[in-house]
């Protein structure tokens, strides 16, 4: 599959400081270039400084929630009847009495679709804007698959501060027999790879463990290995880094550039939300991510991502 971009494995020879050069990145179908094009058409650039995803795979479908289809025959229309809501002409199920009532404040697309047949494709399709190769149950992974939005994002427009992450996902690795593709940053590198937190934000005792340090080492000895490493880093001309040795290496500074920033951990600090906000949200998994969203995207993060079930037959996140 050409990417429009420079050969994958002669992007992971060059040196751990060069930029990956990409010619096109997509984002809902459309490359880079399209959207320059686009936002010189319109006269008026993207404003969007920040992404929220929420990613409804396993969630319910749309004749349970906005397209009831009351006229269709049985066994085509839903099991629900539409509500009216404050936008004429559009309905919703009768279980989102207050999702109807601020509906005008939202843009419905219904013109997005797929002729997908499995579920991995179909996921692998809204999750990076790019027909998948082939519509096969054994989609996999691959570094000829196109990266999540939210690398593009990260390799794109990165935080402003490097201690925040630029992308972040949880709390779900999606797989249907398989991990879905298009979670990761593939050809673009690890180090657009997302910050994964795999906890459950609704739990009493969520915490990121790689966010704390052990009691035996301050700071001040965390500052004395970072020096560590960019004195053996100095020498790193002299090895072969492969790609993922580069990656691994980038994440690991980037974790001890978050360890060590306290706005980092004030946003993962969901006890620092009233309960009465929390209740709002909802003691869910999917509610309690959804206000750490919030958060993560109020402290700077650019991209964030939730999963609300890692298969299409489970439980969601509802508790």
């Amino acid at each position: 599959m050409n990417h429009g971009c420079p050969d994958f494995r002669a992007t992971s020879r060059v040196s751990r400081r060069s930029l990956l050069k990409v010619g096109t990145a997509g984002f809902a179908g459309l490359s880079l270039p399209g959207l320059l094009r686009a936002s010189e058409v319109s006269g008026r650039p993207a404003r969007a400084k920040h992404v929220l995803f929420l990613h409804q795979f396993g969630g319910p479908s749309h004749v349970d929630t906005f397209d009831m289809k009351p006229h269709a025959p049985e066994g085509i229309r839903g099991e629900f009847k539409p509500i009216a809501s404050d936008q004429p002409g559009l309905a919703l199920s009768e279980h989102l009495p207050r999702f109807a009532r601020v509906l005008g404040r939202f843009a419905q697309v219904r013109s997005v679709h797929h002729r997908m047949k499995n579920h991995n494709s179909a996921t692998y399709y809204s999750l990076t804007g790019h027909a998948p190769p082939l519509d096969d149950i054994r989609l996999r992974d691959t570094q000829e698959l196109y990266p999540a939005y939210g690398s593009t994002v990260a390799k794109l427009r990165p935080s402003d501060d490097p201690a925040i992450p630029s992308f972040v996902s949880y709390p779900h690795v999606l797989r249907d027999g398989s991990v879905t593709p298009g979670q990761t940053a593939s050809f673009l590198g690890k180090p657009y790879d997302p910050f994964f937190i795999a906890q459950d934000p609704s739990k009493s005792d969520f915490r990121l463990p790689e966010l704390s340090l052990p009691e035996s080492l301050p700071l001040d000895r965390l500052d004395d290995r970072r020096g560590l490493l960019r004195m053996i880093d100095q020498q790193a001309d002299l090895l072969d880094w492969s790609g993922t040795a580069r990656g691994i290496d980038a994440f690991y500074d980037r974790a001890l550039t978050m360890l060590a920033s306290p706005k980092v951990k004030q946003a993962f600090d969901l006890s620092q939300e009233s309960p009465a906000l929390r209740d709002a949200y909802g003691r869910t998994t999917y509610g309690q991510s959804c206000l750490l969203a919030r958060r993560l995207i109020e402290a700077g993060v650019r991209f964030v991502t939730v999963y609300y079930s890692n298969s299409i037959g489970g439980r969601g996140s509802g508790g």
